[in-house]
């Protein structure tokens, strides 16, 4: 029992401090990276992974002393408490992250290190401006912003390194797929999220598709998205500019993924839903081998 409790603990913890959030994010550039047939890069994967971190960790503490944010009172009192007890240490720890992240990102060219300043300004944007409106609290256009910017940032990284040397030798085709079923699997999942905020969103005017059209049709929403995904993925397969093996299981494993979850009845989704996307792209490599 108290083995199960520090597990249960131990992950609630590592999705506080963002680790399942900056995981997510090396999963997408993983694949793009696999359905482009790029050698597989880790630098590229760890400064996705090392960049949301931080990004994350700064707009859940803020940039500079000051009250919590609202809909992070209202939505996720225990995050709030956990991260505040060491407010100024996880704040240089963000920082830490982020100078990690620029540090790998200039030996990959300018471009990459230009999402380190990119990603803080616009998590400002999302979330901290002054006023009520805020992009975090706007009816899909939240959702749509993390899914762009999580595809631009696999976009840099993976594409970008390359320029101008070897453009020519870019698989235009499968990027573009790839990108549009990166896109599409970060949508349903920030949909997703949101059900763990339905009720505390709609109390602070925040729209989000739960508050909106309810759970069971926000479940509907993501597992289209995700099949969507999928099919693009198919479609690149039976066109072959996608390799068959990595196209059908990162079709396949990701759909299987979110039928699970929602199956599994669990009534806080966001860390699984982060958990689980990084594990269906390894999985889907794996087995691709």
């Amino acid at each position: 029992m108290k083995a199960v409790r520090w597990t249960e603990t131990t992950l609630i913890a590592c999705g506080h401090l963002a680790l399942w959030a900056g995981l997510y994010a090396g999963g997408c550039v993983l694949f793009v990276e696999v359905v482009v047939g790029e050698p597989l890069r880790w630098r590229p994967i760890g400064i996705a992974a090392l960049l949301t971190m931080g990004t994350y960790l700064l707009d859940r503490v803020g940039p500079w002393p000051s009250m919590p944010d609202r809909g992070d009172m209202a939505s996720v009192p225990h995050r709030v408490r956990f991260l505040r007890r060491q407010v100024y240490g996880v704040r240089w720890l963000a920082m830490a992250l982020l100078v990690a992240a620029l540090v790998m990102a200039l030996a990959e060219g300018i471009f990459a290190a230009i999402t380190v300043p990119a990603a803080v300004v616009g998590m400002m944007g999302y979330a901290h401006v002054p006023g009520q409106r805020r992009l975090k609290d706007r009816l899909l256009i939240k959702n749509a912003s993390v899914a762009m910017s999580m595809t631009a940032l696999a976009a840099v990284l993976v594409v970008f390194p390359r320029w101008p040397q070897s453009w020519a030798a870019i698989q235009w085709t499968p990027l573009v797929i790839a990108l549009a079923a990166v896109f599409l699997h970060v949508l349903a999942g920030a949909m997703l999220c949101d059900l763990d905020d339905a009720r505390s969103d709609a109390r602070q005017g925040t729209r989000t598709l739960p508050n909106t059209i309810g759970p069971l049709k926000t479940w509907w929403c993501a597992e289209a998205a995700t099949v969507l995904a999928g099919g693009f993925l198919l479609g690149g397969v039976a066109f072959a500019v996608v390799p068959a093996g990595i196209g059908i299981t990162l079709a396949g494993l990701p759909v299987a993924g979110v039928i699970l979850l929602k199956a599994s009845g669990a009534q806080r989704i966001r860390d699984l839903v982060d958990i689980m996307f990084p594990l269906a792209v390894v999985a889907s490599v794996l087995l691709a081998q």
